[in-house]
């Protein structure tokens, strides 16, 4: 914008041009909010960069910069909706577990619990030391009063004892 009779100018040509932009908008979008909504930006984006008070066809000035904005305007969208399509087929890879793997994770977990309550008192400490507390063999010897070697041999029967009860729940649920 240039001069200090622009904005009176230009607001003489939003007063005349408008109704006919929204109108031709309306006809090409077949809805109403957009065709306002991209009227409004249209004479923004010419008071921005002025001329449109010296154009000698205003309208299709109008047009032409509607126009381009119906186009950046469905850029948009598509952008967004590649957007949208891609998070929601990451969502849809990270769903949450089906009620069968729930119940076979508390199946496994039950038994697992009770290969560890079955274990020698020590043997379940120390496997719990180590698992739960992230202590060292040799805090985990210090604190039960026994050899580094015998917590890992603790920890061996513990891992063993894990080991074959899940294994004897693999056959049950398939290939799991």
């Amino acid at each position: 914008m240039s001069g200090p009779n622009t904005l009176p100018a230009f607001q003489s040509l939003y007063a005349q041009h408008h109704g006919w932009l929204r109108a031709w908008l309306l006809r090409r979008l077949k809805c109403r909010f957009r065709a306002e909504d991209i009227a409004h930006d249209a004479f923004l984006r010419l008071l921005r960069r002025g001329g449109l008070e010296t154009a000698d066809q205003p309208r299709a000035l109008l047009a032409t910069t509607a126009s381009r904005l119906v186009i950046d305007e469905h850029r948009r969208q598509e952008i967004e909706q590649a957007y949208l399509s891609l998070q929601a087929e990451c969502c849809a890879a990270h769903t949450a577990p089906s009620a069968e793997q729930v119940a076979m994770a508390v199946e496994a977990l039950a038994a697992v619990t009770g290969a560890i309550e079955r274990l020698p008192a020590k043997a379940g400490q120390a496997f719990l030391m180590s698992l739960y507390d992230g202590m060292s063999h040799r805090d985990i010897g210090l604190a039960l009063r026994v050899s580094e070697r015998s917590v890992k041999l603790y920890l061996a029967q513990a891992l063993l004892a894990c080991h074959d009860v899940l294994a004897d729940l693999a056959p049950a649920h398939g290939d799991a």
